[in-house]
């Protein structure tokens, strides 16, 4: 390969990149190619959901024209969605996967067919597989960008059940020549940074880390307590409004689950609402589909012929949907990042409004526990999955943006008056802006060391209950108005160091500038 070429300056990276994506990148995109292209410097970059980190994987091409990145990918249709995004535009790419991964698949790309290379972990770690022999070769090697780690915080967060992400700093052994590597996510605690660094071998003394806020002040959070029968999923008949046939359908909505088995059931008991022409609009997504019914349901989603899905992390992290108005989880995650995740589907087209509501079990609210104890002594009946029984009485949900200004309006079933709670809903635009300069910044540290403390002291065994996995972080969230904590937010805010996110940024120009 050819002497590096000096590296372009701001306005033509930005000026190039609009020519080639029609887009015209921030600062901080361009900050980032600039520092690939330097090519002496790994790089963590933090970044909301749908704020365009997926960008300056491919900004970096323009201007090593016979140059190729290396993306590893924690999901196949993020690998195939971004395979066919690039062919649209022009640039060839490939998308390894156990039915690509052949011998002449990898001649092809070590003879610099492609201009990007995307693999899962499984397939980049494959012992004795393509990418081993492919990183040793002297003149792909020479041709490589950048190798990019996307959703980083899946090392962390699935390294124990996919452990080839564990091993993903091998990678380095491989090579002849260093590359910078790249890490991305929208959530990167402190604890899952120093993961990744050890885990991908980053040079610490060089690191370069760009920070942008992960909020999303688009988004409303509401936080609520499950009331009827945990496996009645009555709950979630709000998601549906007052749907009668003839009426449009209601907001595209998501609702995710930890368990494969409790989406389906909620998507039976959510089509048995439903007239029987219309039931195939609700459907679960997860990860025992087949990689065909994921793509044809995937685009079903977005052109609005399915409403909702029920879903598991299948379908969630990079998937660019812009109009999800309703994102749901149902029942406490054990994971504040996984959460700030699902949450993320929601409304990525930030000129739009969506409303993301956690509806946990009463055992996590600190005054609900008591009352839980005593129903536990009580009579239940579970509402077999399926059934038709008859729907809940709800309120409109024609516009979630419109309707739910306070969790009052949140039209959930709640026969049980028990479960209320006070003003659990947390709409940030501007009202908060001032109280971030008057909270005591000290007291807020004081707070998120006591939180981390907690977090990093935490049982390790193989078998744990849920309540001992669960992050204090999430317990602090759903209790935040009962512990004096102040508003919701400022729980993802502390959590992922917004804080930090480099202010001076927002004196460079801006997308739109």
């Amino acid at each position: 390969m050819a002497a590096v070429p000096s590296v372009p300056s701001f306005d033509e990276i930005r000026s190039k990149t609009f020519e080639y994506f029609n887009k015209r990148p921030c600062a901080w995109q361009v900050h980032i190619c600039q520092e690939i292209l330097h090519g002496d410097r790994d790089l963590i970059s933090i970044a909301g959901t749908g704020m365009g980190k997926t960008l300056t994987f491919w900004m970096p091409l323009i201007f090593r024209p016979q140059g190729i990145q290396l993306v590893i990918t924690p999901l196949n249709i993020l690998g195939e969605q971004n395979t066919a995004i690039l062919h649209r535009i022009g640039i060839e790419a490939i998308f390894i996967s156990g039915t690509t991964a052949k011998p002449e698949i990898f001649q092809d790309i070590a003879s610099l067919r492609y201009r990007v290379v995307i693999a899962n972990p499984e397939e980049l770690m494959r012992e004795h597989g393509g990418f081993e022999m492919l990183l040793q070769d002297k003149i792909f090697n020479s041709h490589l960008i950048s190798i990019i780690v996307d959703e980083a915080h899946c090392i962390s967060q699935w390294g124990s059940f996919r452990s080839d992400y564990r091993d993903i700093g091998r990678l380095r052994l491989f090579q002849r020549k260093l590359c910078p590597i790249l890490a991305t996510s929208a959530t990167m605690s402190t604890g899952v940074i120093e993961d990744v660094k050890k885990v991908l071998r980053l040079r610490e003394e060089s690191l370069f880390v760009s920070r942008c806020s992960t909020d999303r002040s688009n988004i409303a959070i509401i936080v609520r307590p499950i009331v009827n029968p945990i496996y009645s999923y009555r709950e979630l008949s709000f998601v549906l409004g007052d749907w009668e046939p003839g009426n449009p359908p209601p907001p595209k909505f998501i609702v995710f689950f930890d368990n494969i088995k409790y989406s389906v059931d909620a998507g039976h008991y959510l089509r048995g609402l439903l007239p029987k022409d219309e039931q195939s609009c609700i459907n679960w997504f997860n990860s025992d589909m087949s990689d065909e019914f994921k793509r044809s349901e995937a685009e079903r989603f977005a052109h609005g012929e399915t409403w909702g899905l029920l879903a598991t992390d299948s379908f969630g992290m990079g998937m660019d949907l812009p109009d999800i108005k309703l994102v749901v989880q149902y029942c406490a995650p054990t994971s504040i990042s996984m959460l700030w995740q699902r949450f993320g589907r929601c409304v990525r087209d930030p000129s739009l409004n969506g409303i993301a509501i956690l509806l946990a079990e009463k055992e996590y609210f600190d005054h609900l526990k008591n009352t839980t104890k005593k129903r536990k002594r009580g009579i239940t009946t579970k509402t077999e999955p399926g059934s038709t029984a008859k729907r809940a009485k709800v309120r409109p949900l024609s516009d979630p943006t419109n309707n739910l200004s306070r969790i009052d309006d949140v039209p959930l079933d709640d026969d049980e008056g028990d479960g209320e709670q006070e003003d659990d809903t947390d709409n940030e635009q501007d009202e908060d802006e001032d109280g971030d300069e008057e909270r005591d910044e000290d007291g807020r540290k004081e707070m998120q060391k006591d939180r981390n403390k907690r977090t990093h002291g935490m049982k390790k065994s193989k078998k744990k209950s849920k309540k001992d996995q669960i992050e204090p972080a999430i317990i602090d969230l759903l209790n935040a108005g009962q512990r004096g904590l102040g508003c919701r937010r400022r729980i993802f805010t502390d959590t992922f160091q917004n804080s930090k996110a480099a202010r001076w940024l927002s004196s460079l120009p801006s997308c739109s500038s």
